[in-house]
């Protein structure tokens, strides 16, 4: 049961931060929002709000990177498609009002998350690139094409979010499959 609010409190404080921003993420709110007493988060975070919120980016970024494995073993539309269907379904499910998390902690103003959250994005890019090389894109190009796609979809992200609509990151999933298809030298 621990391990259950623990991890309700983790996903909860990463969906309030994709919601509404690093800056009004409180533990008291959290508390609220998981149905736990507020006394559990500093249980369970004896850190406080900063090890909650590292905990939870963390998480974030292991779930996508997890994703991305598993879909790499059917070669790199399968791996892309798992990244962009990942956000997908966090935009849809939540009608557009909770974006990435991690990116809104790496634009935050507190340093020490925001190099945490530089090194979630930083390995996104790394196990792209690695499907990208497996497939045989020149492994000088697969780390800024990890980079770029990485970059495509945060902004569409934002985007969607902006219009309210999915058209944005289905597009930019379009554009990065023409891309890599052209890397591959598949026309």
């Amino acid at each position: 049961m621990a391990r259950d609010t623990r991890t309700r409190m983790i996903y909860g404080a990463a969906r309030m931060i994709g919601t509404r921003g690093v800056g009004a993420m409180s533990l008291r709110d959290l508390a609220k929002e998981a149905g736990v007493p507020i006394g559990s988060t500093y249980h369970h975070f004896p850190g406080g709000r900063q090890q909650l919120i590292e905990e939870a980016i963390r998480a974030i970024g292991s779930a996508v990177t997890r994703r991305l494995d598993v879909a790499r073993e059917r070669g790199p539309v399968a791996a892309l498609d798992a990244f962009g269907d990942e956000w997908r379904t966090l935009l849809e499910d939540t009608e557009f009002l909770t974006g990435c998390p991690v990116f809104a902690v790496a634009t935050a103003d507190d340093e020490a998350l925001r190099v945490v959250a530089t090194e979630v994005l930083e390995s996104w890019q790394t196990s792209l690139a690695e499907v990208l090389t497996d497939a045989g894109i020149d492994p000088g190009r697969a780390p800024r094409l990890g980079l770029f796609i990485v970059a495509a979809i945060e902004g569409a992200i934002a985007l969607c979010q902006a219009e309210k609509s999915i058209a944005p990151l289905r597009d930019t999933m379009t554009e990065i499959h023409h891309l890599v298809d052209g890397a591959l030298g598949i026309h």
